[in-house]
């Protein structure tokens, strides 16, 4: 009978746990903050909310300023670009492995038992066996035509391009923090001008009522009147339903799990400021090609492309590689009927230089340099388009900005005209010198003109929100850490 106990696998089981726990001890683990909510659950009370309803503490007026600072920090879309930036990190140093050697040890351990019978005698030879073997093997690439080099660089530059869109996600994300802010403030300022017209209304259906019980006036006119109050009603109801999806837009940007921000929270009037200072455009043009991260982004996925391309051309070359080897062996063999022992070690060296040279593979080499080369020249129309788009974005964002600013002014200086106007349309229907259709007329010019300046205002600092993310000029000095506080 022959038994083989194998010790091989435990071994390896042993040894690549050591490793590990090595590995944890020198590195550490990669922890982070969790996610507002849990993602494997479906139910919407699986969230978590302490942490992140702790940074608006003590807070009552909710300024921009502070609502983009919260959202840097508790935007899942922007935490996830801060790991995938930590990911392109560790690629790079996984590429500067390359210029290491690769050491490895191995063993195997193992016995052998011999039950032999011998018929003529009856009897019985036993004998067990036991082996070992260890070694210790060193691999040095030195030299690949430069291939290594070129990949380092290659995802040094990726690394950097990572880098520069998770900075244009945070100047998106900063633009839409701002969007939905103003949203919130015109949608404040649509329900105070509802809520003023209904009062309006309202003050003159009583003032109405009395005068129809008097017989001085006929019901159509306080018919008439009911009917504006109910409009003006209507308007209010959709300017809370608005102010509602607003702050709910603003929620999801600053990650707050509920979709809705701490009732604590209010928000300020909306400055009447129409300040125009702007200089040249040429200014923001550069300012725009210098601090543009997307732009910066594709510069650096291009020189990725070339260091791509230069490596294509490695494998043209021979590889040069060192190696070495240590090998210790030991058998040992017990013989039980006639008993007697024996056995050896034996201890092994082998090192030396290896080289190779690839001479024909059917053009794939060729090809795959053709390929790279493609890719670069694809690379640099890609920066030439995003190099147009900023352009655009920034010429676009100044002239929306220039016409805002002129709207503004204008619809600022014809509120003042309808209020006045309303005011004495409002005393001659009093005094009986005017119809009521004419003081409809005034009320819901005034209205109209109380909205489109509100409109202006909003869209005139949505215009400077644009300029700014247009240049990269909204940057706050805040930025999302990885800690468990």
């Amino acid at each position: 009978m022959k038994q083989t106990i194998a010790k091989q696998g435990k071994y390896f089981i042993n040894a690549g746990f050591a490793a590990a726990v090595l590995v944890l001890l020198a590195g550490g683990c990669y922890s982070y903050p969790p996610a507002q909510v849990a993602t494997e659950k479906d139910t919407f009370s699986q969230k978590v909310t302490d942490r992140y309803d702790k940074l608006l503490d003590g807070i009552k007026m909710l300024s921009l300023l502070k609502a983009q600072e919260v959202a840097v920090k508790n935007n899942p879309d922007y935490a996830s670009m801060y790991h995938a930036v930590n990911a392109a990190k560790m690629r790079y140093y996984q590429a500067l492995g390359a210029y290491f050697p690769t050491v490895t040890a191995n063993f195997t351990g193992g016995a052998e038992k011999d039950n032999i019978s011998r018929r003529q005698n009856t009897t019985a030879v036993s004998s067990t066996t036991t082996y070992s073997s260890t070694s210790l093997n060193a691999t040095w690439l030195l030299f690949d035509g430069l291939a290594r080099t070129m990949n380092v660089l290659a995802q040094r530059h990726s690394y950097k391009a990572q880098e520069a869109l998770k900075e244009d996600t945070r100047r998106l994300l900063m633009k839409a923090v701002a969007y939905a802010y103003y949203d919130i403030l015109l949608a404040i300022e649509r329900q105070r001008i509802a809520k003023s017209n209904m009062e309006f209304q309202l003050a003159n259906l009583r003032d109405t009522q009395l005068k129809f019980d008097a017989g001085a006036v006929p019901l159509s006119e306080v018919l008439n009147f009911k009917i504006q109050v109910n409009v003006a009603t209507g308007d209010q109801i959709a300017a809370e339903y608005a102010y509602e999806i607003a702050v709910y837009a603003l929620a999801r940007l600053m990650g707050y799990p509920d979709g809705i921000l701490p009732a604590a929270i209010s928000f300020p009037i909306i400055s009447s400021e129409t300040n125009d200072q702007l200089t040249s455009i040429d200014v923001y043009l550069d300012t725009a090609l210098n601090n543009r991260p997307d732009l910066r982004q594709y510069r650096e996925l291009l020189e990725t492309a070339k260091y791509t391309m230069y490596g294509a051309f490695g494998p043209f070359f021979p590889t040069v590689t060192a190696y070495g080897s240590m090998s210790y062996n030991t058998v040992r063999s017990h013989n039980f009927s006639p008993s007697f022992h024996s056995g050896y070690d034996d201890a092994n060296f082998d090192g030396g230089v290896e080289a190779e040279w690839l001479i024909f593979n059917g053009l794939a080499r060729f090809n795959r340099v053709r390929e790279t080369e493609a890719l670069v020249a694809q690379a640099k129309f890609n920066v030439a388009d995003k190099w147009l788009t900023v352009i655009e974005e920034v010429r676009n964002a100044y002239i929306n900005y220039v016409l805002n600013v002129k709207k503004a002014k204008i619809y600022k200086k014809t509120l003042g005209l309808v209020t006045k106007q309303r005011d004495l349309v409002e005393e001659e229907y009093q005094a009986g010198n005017t119809e009521l259709a004419r003081l409809f007329q005034a009320q819901n010019s005034l209205v109209d003109a109380e909205v489109n300046l509100v409109n202006a205002l909003v869209a005139l600092r949505k215009a400077k929100v644009a300029l700014n993310a247009a240049t990269n000029s909204n940057t706050i000095g805040v930025d999302l850490t990885v800690d468990n506080n």
